[in-house]
């Protein structure tokens, strides 16, 4: 019986990393334009932009909650990669 969950599970797993690699080189490349202009890694308004849009994606309103921790999460990570990104071209 969770069998067919787990597969199912696995499989939209396959696809959010695809997508996280995807949006990995989209932040590569703001963070080449941040870099370039001497602006912020950190953009608070933008951040907080990002997770009402993104809420207003969801079918189940109930998830709101759950859904800006984990986009607060993403762009956690996301500014830990500019930073690491923007140290390795500076080296360069």
């Amino acid at each position: 019986m969770l069998e067919n969950e787990r597969i199912e599970i696995d499989r939209l797993d396959r696809e959010i990393v695809k997508l996280f690699e995807e949006r990995t080189k989209l932040v590569e490349k703001v963070a080449e334009v941040k870099l370039a202009n001497n602006k912020d890694i950190l953009d608070a308004g933008r951040e907080a932009l990002v997770i009402e849009r993104v809420q207003g994606y969801l079918e189940n309103p109930e998830l709101k909650e759950e859904l800006a921790d984990l986009y607060t999460e993403i762009m956690r990570i996301s500014r830990g990669h500019q930073e690491r990104w923007m140290a390795k071209q500076e080296e360069k």
